[in-house]
C-alpha cells in the first residue's frame, strides 16, 4: 500500500508516530512525501534519514528547492532549521537526493479499477490538462540550477491561488482570501485523476471532488496527515508541538 504523507517539515517524531499507527512495513508499503520533508521543524536530518531508511519516494517541495539553491550558492541563506542537514558529513548526497525528486509523481494504486493518482507539492497550472505529458516533461528535463528556478517548477511547488490564465497570486491565507480574479488552483482542475498535494497549511486537510490536500500544519501544532489510495483512507496523528 502507498501512504502519501503531508508536509512533514522536520517533524521526525510525528512521522514515526504515523508509521507506527498505520503499521507500516517496508517491502509491503511505500511512503510517499508530498514535498517539504525538511525545514521549519526540529529534526530535518532525522526526518530525511527515516524517510530514506523506509525506502521513501515523493515529490519536490519549495523547502527542498530552497535547500538545493542555498547549497549551490545561488540563493542567500535565510532563517531556517537546516543546520543538521547542511552540517551532515553526507550533505552533498542529501541535496543530490533532493535534486532527483520528481515534480509530478504518478502512483498506480493496486485497487481494482483504480485510476492513477498524481502527487504534486503545491498545485497544477490551469493549462496542464494532460498530467502524464506534464510528468514526463518534468522527468526528462535536465536538473540544472536554472531548472529549479524555472517558472513551471516555481508554480508546481508554490501555487495556492491563481488566475484562469495561470498567473500566481500572492496569498498565504485560507482559500477565502483569494481575491478575484484569483481562485484556489484546484478550482480550474478538470481532470479525472485524483491529485494529492500539500503546501497550504492555512487550508488544512481537505478533500475535494478530485483533489486532496494533506498539509494540516503539523509543524505549527496541527496534524500529520496521510492518505492511502488503495483503501481510500485518511490517517492522522497529532503534532507533538504546542
Amino acid at each position: 500500500m502507498h501512504w502519501i504523507v503531508g508536509d512533514v517539515q522536520g517533524c521526525a517524531r510525528e512521522l514515526e508516530d504515523l508509521l507506527e499507527k498505520v503499521k507500516f512495513r517496508r517491502g509491503r508499503d511505500v511512503l510517499v512525501t508530498v514535498g517539504d520533508l525538511v525545514n521549519r521543524g526540529p529534526d530535518s536530518l532525522a526526518t530525511f534519514r527515516l524517510w530514506q531508511d523506509v525506502g521513501g519516494i515523493g515529490v519536490l517541495g519549495n523547502h527542498e528547492v530552497y535547500a538545493i539553491m542555498v547549497h549551490a550558492g545561488r540563493w542567500p541563506r535565510k532563517a531556517d532549521t537546516l543546520d543538521d542537514v547542511f552540517g551532515a558529513p553526507d550533505a552533498d548526497r542529501i541535496v543530490a537526493a533532493f535534486r532527483r525528486l520528481p515534480i509530478v509523481l504518478r502512483i498506480d494504486a493496486s485497487a481494482p479499477d483504480a485510476r492513477p493518482v498524481y502527487v504534486v507539492h503545491a498545485g497544477l497550472h490551469p493549462a496542464w490538462t494532460d498530467l502524464e505529458a506534464v510528468r514526463l516533461r518534468f522527468e526528462r528535463a535536465q536538473r540544472t540550477d536554472a531548472f529549479f528556478e524555472s517558472p513551471d517548477v516555481r508554480f508546481a511547488t508554490r501555487v495556492r491561488c491563481c488566475t484562469p490564465e495561470g498567473r500566481m497570486c500572492q496569498e498565504d491565507g485560507p482559500p477565502s482570501r483569494c481575491k478575484p480574479p484569483c481562485r484556489p488552483w484546484d478550482d480550474y482542475y478538470r481532470g479525472e485523476s485524483v491529485v494529492v498535494h500539500g503546501h497550504w497549511a492555512w487550508r488544512r486537510h481537505y478533500r475535494g471532488p478530485r483533489t486532496i490536500g494533506l498539509d494540516d500544519g503539523c509543524v505549527y501544532g496541527g496534524n500529520l496527515v496521510a492518505y492511502c489510495p488503495e483503501e481510500d483512507r485518511i490517517v492522522c496523528v497529532p503534532s507533538r508541538r504546542a
